[in-house]
């Protein structure tokens, strides 16, 4: 086991890179890594971000070609987090989600830089970028009319016109800025057009539950089940919870928690990434914020249980002593080594940073 810099600069605040991409596979092409993470302007603040929030928030990306080993960063143009253009454009109609070269990316209003319910897509493995586009239709659908629009980044291709896309919504904000509410919840998307329109087909948490189902992290098992581990929060606890579908998405039922991401309710918990191995085993990854360590669990009977939390990385120490780490992604590389990208801060490199782990799943 040994991590790597991604993106580390002392006078810049990079951070959050599940509010910014997808995980293996989706954004993985064998040892190529992309992912995404949001950069602001470092400021020693006494709680929370160590970041300036009056100044600009950008949406970056970083790649790697040697299974996470070296990252080369930048900031892309034609992408999400710009001002312009503000209003979406029509889906486009005609994307080949199967091209090997496909790539895309969800925004959400809601957290930093990010402005509202668009999508951009990428045929040259992000590289370039078309859009902004709007999710035609579907926010008017009854079940969606009125929320607002907090998605992240997380789909499965089903074929060269149809994709799955899982994503939230809450009830609206009353007020600017960043805002967590138990109301975000969980529901599945399909466009069968290529993203020319996009239909609501069903909460994947249901929207009267009572607490926070957010930032889902799916895996196809097969043809019709389908599991996504979800970030949960009551006014007491934050943890993971793993729901599952056995009709490709029509329906879904509770099926495991997998662990807490923090003891109580102090530090609003983090969201999960998850992992189909080449062993056939499932592998989820999490910052622990009470515990200040990053945690992987594995589950060898398609997420029914999961085991102990095993160690990904420990040794926090932020500038204001505050936890603020974890949103992983996760990817598995062509040795079988797992690739863990998270934010995090050190004694040496005390600003909030990107990072990575790479570590062999099997412990050898």
């Amino acid at each position: 086991m040994h991590s790597v810099i991604v993106n580390f600069d002392p006078t810049a605040w990079a951070a959050v890179p599940a509010n910014n991409g997808g995980s293996g596979p989706s954004w993985q092409w064998g040892d190529e890594i992309l992912i995404g993470f949001t950069r602001g302007t470092y400021v020693n603040t006494p709680r929370g971000h160590q970041c300036h929030y009056k100044r600009p928030f950008e949406s970056w990306l970083a790649r790697s070609t040697d299974g996470g080993e070296t990252w080369t960063s930048w900031k892309p143009g034609s992408y999400a987090g710009s001002p312009s253009p503000i209003d979406p454009q029509p889906g486009p109609g005609g994307v080949d989600f199967s091209a090997s070269g496909f790539v895309l990316r969800v925004e959400g209003a809601g957290y930093h830089g990010n402005q509202a319910a668009r999508w951009f897509w990428s045929a040259d493995r992000g590289s370039s970028w078309k859009g902004p586009f709007e999710f035609s239709g579907l926010l008017r659908h009854s079940e969606l009319d009125g929320k607002e629009f907090t998605a992240r980044t997380a789909y499965l291709i089903e074929g060269p016109d149809t994709l799955l896309l899982f994503m939230t919504v809450r009830d609206p904000a009353t007020q600017p800025g960043l805002r967590v509410t138990l109301t975000d919840k969980t529901f599945l998307a399909r466009t069968r057009d290529g993203g020319s329109s996009f239909d609501f087909v069903s909460w994947v948490v249901p929207w009267n539950d009572p607490h926070r189902a957010a930032m889902p992290a799916p895996v196809r098992l097969s043809d019709l089940c389908l599991l996504a581990a979800i970030r949960r929060k009551s006014p007491e606890h934050n943890w993971i919870d793993c729901y599952q579908s056995t009709d490709n998405g029509q329906s879904w039922s509770h099926l495991s928690k997998v662990g807490y991401t923090e003891a109580g309710n102090k530090f609003n918990g983090n969201p999960p990434s998850l992992i189909r191995l080449t062993d056939g085993r499932l592998c989820t990854a999490y910052g622990n914020r009470t515990d200040r360590r990053i945690v992987a669990r594995f589950s060898d009977n398609d997420g029914v249980s999961w085991g102990d939390p095993c160690t990904v990385r420990t040794g926090f120490e932020s500038v204001n002593r505050w936890p603020d780490l974890g949103y992983t992604r996760i990817f598995q590389r062509s040795d079988n080594q797992l690739v863990v990208v998270y934010f995090w801060c050190t004694a040496d490199q005390p600003q909030t940073h990107i990072a990575a782990t790479i570590y062999d799943p099997d412990g050898r």
